[in-house]
């Protein structure tokens, strides 16, 4: 899938309000140890540990990612480079594994997936967000042969796979397409949900139309029917084995 899609590395998206709003979703699950795969500055590792994890390990492809992230100094956690088709951890190390828009971006899909479904503990859970072609713009812009752009393009998602794949920077997935790669690495799929855009980076729009929908933001991403068009699918994904204890942690 998506295989004429050369994907670069994306850009952080741990601003203040979207990383609790987005590991507050999840905040159920996070317990014991977990792996933040594509930590990239360490925003989300610390929501991580805030949110209840005992210790998090953030790896990031990218060396300058890791050195932002070390700098924080965050009690219980830790950082080093590593790739997501190659971790350097041994098997059911891991009481959850946290991969924030960061799939659509690796190299090798299936290889990610093998490595993640290995290093998770029986019971253990996976929590994949990436952009959700359902939502009408592609936020990591387009690439053709004339010129580039990093601003978000419309409707590109809702193209063709065969043409679209052509211009994306980086994967874009259909709800059941993200689903399915967690279940063909012999994953459990749990649940199904869509994020929504938080608009933080938007400084320009009017304040009281932001505040107001930021507000809501669970209405939207709650109502049937108009979740579907959230940014990006959330799934949470268990590998199967001995029940899941809370406060658990492998190794």
């Amino acid at each position: 899938m998506n295989s004429l899609i050369r994907p670069e590395p994306g850009k952080s998206t741990a601003m203040p309000l979207n990383v609790s709003y987005r590991v507050g979703r999840i905040a159920d699950v996070v317990r014991g140890r977990w792996l933040d795969l594509g930590c990239a500055d360490g925003g989300y590792t610390a929501e991580l540990l805030r949110q209840g994890a005992a210790e998090v390990i953030g790896v990031d492809a990218e060396e300058d990612r890791i050195a932002q992230a070390a700098a924080r100094n965050l009690p219980h956690a830790s950082f080093q480079v590593a790739q997501s088709e190659d971790l350097p951890f041994p098997d059911a190390y891991f009481d959850g594994v946290f991969m924030n828009e960061v799939f659509e971006h690796v190299t090798d899909e299936k290889e990610t997936m093998r490595e993640v479904a290995r290093i998770l503990a029986p019971g253990g859970r996976l929590v994949l967000i990436s952009p959700n072609r359902w939502f009408p713009f592609e936020g990591h812009g387009m690439r053709t042969s004339f010129f580039k752009t990093g601003y978000p393009v419309p409707l590109l998602p809702w193209l063709p796979q065969s043409l679209a794949s052509r211009w994306m920077t980086a994967r874009n997935y259909w709800p059941r397409q993200l689903a399915d790669h967690a279940q063909s690495a012999g994953l459990t799929v749990e649940s199904r949900g869509f994020i929504w855009p938080v608009l933080e980076m938007y400084p320009w729009l009017p304040r009281s139309l932001r505040d107001a929908y930021q507000d809501h933001i669970r209405f939207f991403d709650q109502t049937p029917g108009l979740r579907r068009f959230g940014v990006s699918t959330l799934v949470i994904a268990r590998r199967d084995g001995q029940s899941w204890e809370a406060g658990s942690s492998s190794g």
